[in-house]
């Protein structure tokens, strides 16, 4: 049971911007106090996730559009983005903060931009997401 709502609580922290749990702190690595590490599969989840909300924002979702529905935006864009995704390199997990500003970030990208890699917002670097494992 406190497996589940230890995923729970960080599903949750991905998804609705990580904000501070009361007595959930974590320590990060020197001993400063931080929020939790985002597991690496969730945070490709919500990256996923909004990207394509902004594609149905964009209207790119629908049929005779670039992607038939938002399953199949996901998985369009999750096997477009596989290597960009992965954060292989990333044995500390995500870290919370960061990944709420790439999330912050594929919201506000306008539709007359095209949006094809994730480093194009900034935020979203993997080097930028990664936490320090040290």
């Amino acid at each position: 049971m406190g497996l589940i709502s230890v995923s729970g609580m960080s599903l949750l922290a991905a998804a609705c911007g990580g904000e501070k749990r009361s007595g959930g702190e974590a320590q990060t690595p020197g001993g400063a106090q931080g929020e939790a590490p985002v597991p690496v599969g969730s945070a490709v989840d919500s990256i996923v996730a909004a990207r394509c909300d902004r594609e149905a924002r964009c209207n790119n979702i629908g049929q005779d559009r670039e992607y038939s529905s938002k399953d199949a935006c996901s998985n369009k864009i999750r096997s477009e983005w596989r290597d960009e995704l992965t954060f292989g390199e990333c044995p500390g997990g995500i870290d919370a903060k960061q990944l709420n500003e790439c999330l912050e970030g594929i919201r506000n990208e306008g539709c007359g931009n095209p949006f094809d890699t994730l480093g194009r917002v900034v935020a979203c670097r993997s080097s930028d997401l990664c936490r320090d494992a040290r």
